[in-house]
């Protein structure tokens, strides 16, 4: 008997590629009947969308149900984009298992999700097994703790042996974790990877173990292809469909998000926002005055390629400052001593990234522009540094607040191992939103 797995990943809320996969589904639900299941392996949700910032990502779960999903996992931006009620809430609507064995509350023992789940097919058993990146210090901010994802696949792989004819895991672990879970744990027959957005035109193999991935945005659907004799799997493959040759589909869930978001006003007679990448402006300037305080901090930086779009000016609502900054980007709050500091300052005037092309980290934008700072002053001729008029001590202790996507060490690599506390939920909008007198 032969069984199909469609499998998607990395969506991140390209919708109109989504549409047209959803169409491809439940025509192959049709063909296949109940020899097929469709699962998602998480980054569905991307509140860069206006319709899913509108619906806080429940207008993707009801997508993901008329796709007919049957499980899904879920990634780092279900998780670490939303506030912790509305994670436990994003999936009541959900007709389909939702499984992923690593995310605990904070001080419980025992997964907030299913860790996996049986599901069966003319007598075949499958069980599908969750699991999700490590964004631990995102994660612990916002009163969730993600432990340990191999221990947890030893832990369900234990569990569904002698269970299952057939053990896949939903992984968004990235590919490196993928080959090393399946030289480790050869008892799993199919592993569907993303996060990294990789993808394998006819599937990787690492010994025994099948490894599909379908690339970023909805950009592929990946098929496998189970045969068995009685209970026992004997052949797999896997393959590709692009969705760029499936039929085009009218999108209409950019405009339903975009009037929902017009609804709330922030500011009727708002001043234009410039976008100026190598030069600073007066809502660049207020939103690192905005960001230490929100921080509550000595000084503050970031950069003027977060404005993604100009705004003209006039009534400004949650969707005209959604399209200035719709990065999922909250501020941090870094501790450094007064040489670092000035380290960190000679970096941001050296501007290395002005002309970069950046992707990832949340940053929703294009070009990385210039930085602009806050409360932290250059007298050339001396060579000094003052921060709020008083000249910067080199073992002193300061606060620097900043964003989340400076953290990761590229851009400046004392962050990386400085003290930080993450300022969670809010994003950059939503610190706006808080001081938006002082725009």
């Amino acid at each position: 008997m032969e069984i199909k797995l469609f499998h998607t990943n990395d969506i991140h809320s390209h919708l109109y590629n989504y549409l047209k996969i959803k169409n491809y589904l439940l025509h192959q639900k049709k063909r296949y009947k109940e020899r097929m299941m469709y699962v998602d392996l998480g980054d569905h949700v991307d509140r860069s969308h206006p319709y899913t910032e509108a619906t806080l990502g429940k207008g993707n779960i009801d997508l993901l149900n008329q796709a007919g999903c049957d499980v899904a996992t879920l990634g780092n931006n279900e998780g670490i984009t939303l506030e912790i009620d509305d994670l436990k809430s994003l999936y009541d609507g959900a007709g389909f298992d939702v499984v992923c064995a690593n995310l605990l509350e904070s001080g419980e023992r025992e997964p907030y999700f299913e860790p996996y789940v049986i599901k069966e097919i003319n007598g075949i058993k499958f069980g599908f097994i969750g699991l999700t990146v490590e964004f631990t210090p995102f994660y612990k901010a916002l009163g969730w703790n993600v432990s340990d994802a191999f221990e947890w696949v030893e832990k369900c792989v234990d569990h569904l042996s002698g269970r299952v004819d057939c053990i896949v895991l939903m992984s968004h672990l990235g590919k490196y974790d993928d080959e090393t879970i399946a030289i480790r744990f050869p008892e799993i027959d199919v592993i569907l990877g993303s996060h990294t957005h990789h993808h394998f035109d006819k599937g990787d193999r690492v010994g025994p173990v099948l490894i599909g991935a379908a690339g970023r945005f909805g950009d592929y659907i990946g098929e496998v292809t189970l045969n068995f004799e009685g209970r026992k799997l004997v052949r797999k493959s896997a393959r590709l469909i692009e969705t760029d040759l499936l039929a085009h589909i009218d999108d209409p869930y950019y405009e339903y998000g975009r009037d929902l978001m017009r609804e709330r006003v922030i500011q009727w007679n708002a001043l234009p926002i410039p976008r100026h990448l190598y030069h600073t402006s007066r809502f660049i300037t207020r939103l690192a005055a905005m960001i230490r305080k929100f921080t509550d901090t000595d000084v503050s930086i970031v950069h003027t390629g977060l404005i993604a779009k100009s705004f003209e000016g006039g009534t400004l609502t949650d969707y005209e400052l959604h399209k200035v900054l719709p990065h999922p980007i909250n501020a941090v709050r870094i501790e450094v001593t007064g040489r670092e500091l000035k380290d960190i300052f000679r970096q941001s005037m050296r501007n290395e990234f002005r002309d970069e092309v950046v992707r990832g980290m949340g940053f929703r934008g294009d070009i990385f522009g210039s930085f602009v700072t806050d409360n932290i002053g250059y007298i050339h001729s001396k060579r000094e540094y003052f921060v709020g008029g008083e000249r910067v001590r080199d073992h002193g202790h300061y606060t620097i607040g900043t964003l989340d996507m400076y953290t990761f060490g590229r851009i400046f690599p004392h962050f990386k191992s400085s003290r930080k506390t993450y300022m969670m939920p809010d994003f950059l909008r939503d610190i706006v939103k808080r001081y938006s007198d002082d725009l």
